[in-house]
């Protein structure tokens, strides 16, 4: 076994390709012990993920070292669709996000008796982790503790559904990768985190956004509106789905170090908040 290189540092993880005699293979490894378990539930989501149009890398093992979990998995030579959303037509567009609706795990959804005070224990937490909370940040804060998240349902979710975590290889099959634990599982998490790319444009936010691109995101947010749309209490469930959103851009503040981000993010925070203040959900 050959290490070739270091891929990233992803969610507490360390993730690094390496070689054997014949394949090159990707390892998760937890960053410390305490870390163990989230990446265990990590790996049982991967595991258990089911769908006939989407595909998980596969699983070749797991172990441990020096008290530290970690796995191995398929190495898989394509790209994320974020990058891929530069150069896919329309009717691409609002397929693959079509698909996408009907691989989230609506009709097993459930409604558990505690879901609001799971959400208000997050929310308290998050606002403890602030050490110098801005007029906006507090407005968000305000605004999520006084919403009524028992009716969020809960389901199988991926957990961190951006367009980074989409793969899309050369044979146009499609792979879901850094399956993520949550506090709370649910599909709207998932429909939430693929509106933090389509209506925030946070996998983007390093880059020039052109005119082009930015017209592709608002047809894949339009297709993946108009799919909700399809669904019972359709026009309740899009704004539940943006008060996800709104919860997960606070959820990053804490942990943003430069100054681009946090701009960037304090834009995000306004915006989502006016359209929820607008009510043309």
């Amino acid at each position: 076994m050959q290490f070739i290189k270091d891929l990233s540092w992803h969610s507490w993880c360390e993730i690094s390709l390496y070689k054997d005699e014949n394949n090159f293979f990707v390892r998760k490894t937890a960053w410390k012990e305490s870390y163990n378990n989230r990446l265990e539930i990590q790996l049982n989501k991967q595991k258990s993920f089911k769908s006939d149009i989407f595909y998980a890398p596969e699983i070749y093992g797991q172990w441990y070292i020096w008290d530290v979990f970690y796995f191995d998995m398929q190495y898989l030579n394509c790209q994320t669709l974020a990058s891929y959303m530069q150069s896919m037509t329309v009717k691409e567009i609002s397929n693959l996000v079509e698909l996408a609706i009907k691989t989230l795990d609506i009709k097993w959804e459930e409604y558990l008796d505690n879901t609001n005070e799971i959400f208000k224990k997050k929310l308290k937490s998050l606002r403890d982790s602030f050490y110098d909370i801005t007029w906006i940040e507090n407005l968000a804060l305000d605004l999520l503790e006084n919403f009524d998240f028992s009716v969020i349902p809960h389901s199988y979710c991926h957990g961190d559904l951006t367009l980074e975590n989409i793969l899309i290889t050369p044979d146009k099959k499609i792979y879901f990768i850094d399956f993520l634990d949550s506090f709370f599982d649910s599909w709207m998490i998932d429909a939430a985190k693929l509106l933090q790319d389509l209506e925030i444009w946070w996998s983007y936010r390093h880059q020039e956004m052109g005119s082009t691109l930015s017209l592709r995101l608002a047809i894949a947010k339009q297709a993946l509106l108009e799919n909700i749309s399809e669904l019972e209490n359709w026009k309740n469930k899009i704004q539940y789905i943006y008060h996800i959103l709104l919860l997960n851009i606070l959820r990053i503040v804490p942990y943003t170090k430069d100054e681009v981000t946090k701009n960037f993010l304090q834009e995000s925070l306004k915006k989502v908040i006016n359209i929820l203040d607008s009510n043309n959900l």
